[in-house]
């Protein structure tokens, strides 16, 4: 199905709740907006995908086609996963879900979501524009992110709409492997990440939108030289040659235990808890089989690179209500995970390193849609201006 087609049918899921929500106050409005900010989105990616086709390029099984971009923005989200809700430091709305059993398709439930131990405690906050400082209450919650679209085929893009991009080299095509040193037996997969800010498109919580304002390609590992060689990655984070040593690696062990219960041990940065035994180097290779697992590993990393880079911002802590802080040193307890397709955890997401044994069994589609895609879900503390401008 083309985007323009998925781009119509999520058109059509928004005039049907339209429907339902006119009967409440602003209902109608907010879907209303929300239609007018995704049209600028899909215009700029749909003619991405028009270009890819023009190349020759057209889907294939190789490439699936998701609904990330269609129904899949309201239906494959986990809605109940942005509480708990803390207001001034206190938890105004908690989370509901309940601690264990299964959800309604038969699923185990993952760990529930919790407030980071690092999330902002003050009572007010106050924060300087270059002008009049302006003075406000701190807000957090979790807010979906950003998409990590996983695959094995270079230039594959199933949230495009299963597209072709046409970008990349054939040699670095991707392997499910196994669990060796050598780099040609381990598992590979590129990454491609969009910014997602569903909830900033809705204007909901608008106080604490996130600073993506619409969908758009942050990152594709088949342009980045450092995703296929562990040496040249070594260049890039010197950090990597601690993380991969014996001593290291032992250390990881306790993460591993904790973090698959979904409370990952922070100051151990360099761990991966149950999906790696460490993070080093940042690379698309990974000792770990199953495509659940592998990918889940290689997606943290990409992540941990990016902290590194100076791309992943911290949005936790009294500190950053203001502004986002520079974290080199990834804090794992600061983001969950939901796999968004091809079968969502639709009432749940789970903690960085939990075990897949809680939440990564039947997510795939084997021969159909192997390659899993991830939400990234991120704590965010805002200050929600009531003295200023």
């Amino acid at each position: 199905m083309s985007l323009c087609r998925r781009a119509e049918s999520l058109c059509s899921s928004i005039v049907t709740m339209r429907k339902k929500l006119n009967r409440n106050t602003g209902g109608g409005k907010v879907l209303d907006r929300f239609g007018k900010q995704l049209a600028t989105s899909f215009l700029a990616l749909a003619v991405m995908s028009g270009v890819a086709r023009a190349d020759g390029e057209e889907t294939v099984d190789e490439c699936p086609a998701s609904n990330m971009l269609g129904s899949g923005m309201v239906s494959n989200i986990c809605w109940s996963c942005i509480f708990p809700l803390k207001v001034a430091g206190i938890t105004i709305f908690g989370n509901s879900q309940e601690a264990t059993g299964v959800d309604g398709g038969g699923f185990a439930l993952s760990s529930k979501p919790a407030a980071p131990s690092n999330a902002a405690s003050k009572a007010i906050c106050l924060c300087d524009n270059d002008a009049l400082p302006t003075v406000g209450i701190p807000i957090g919650m979790w807010l979906p992110t950003e998409v990590y679209e996983t695959t094995m085929v270079p230039g594959c893009s199933s949230t495009l709409g299963g597209v072709r991009l046409g970008i990349a080299d054939k040699i670095f095509l991707g392997t499910a492997g196994d669990p060796t040193s050598d780099l040609e037996q381990q598992s590979f997969n590129h990454i491609h990440t969009f910014s997602y800010p569903v909830v900033t498109l809705m204007d909901l919580f608008t106080k604490c939108a996130a600073s993506y304002q619409d969908i758009d390609i942050l990152y594709m590992s088949e342009l980045d030289p450092m995703w296929n060689d562990p040496i040249v990655a070594l260049y890039g984070n010197p950090m990597s040659v601690f993380g991969s040593s014996v001593i290291a690696q032992s250390a990881c062990a306790a993460d591993a235990i904790s973090a698959s219960v979904g409370k990952p041990v922070d100051n151990l940065f360099w761990c991966g808890g149950s999906w790696t035994s460490t993070m080093a180097p940042y690379t698309g290779f990974e000792h770990a089989q199953g495509n659940v697992q592998f990918t889940a590993a290689t997606s943290l990393k990409l992540l941990a690179m990016d902290a590194a880079r100076g791309l992943a911002r911290r949005t936790v802590g009294d500190d950053a209500v203001c502004q986002a802080r520079y974290q080199p040193m990834l804090k794992r307890s600061n983001y969950r995970w939901q796999v968004a397709w091809p079968r969502a955890e639709a009432s749940r997401n789970h903690a960085s390193g939990e075990s897949i044994l809680r939440w990564g069994a039947g997510r795939t589609i084997p021969g159909v849609a192997e390659m899993p895609i991830y939400l990234q879900w991120q704590w965010v503390d805002c200050c929600a201006t009531v003295l200023g401008k």
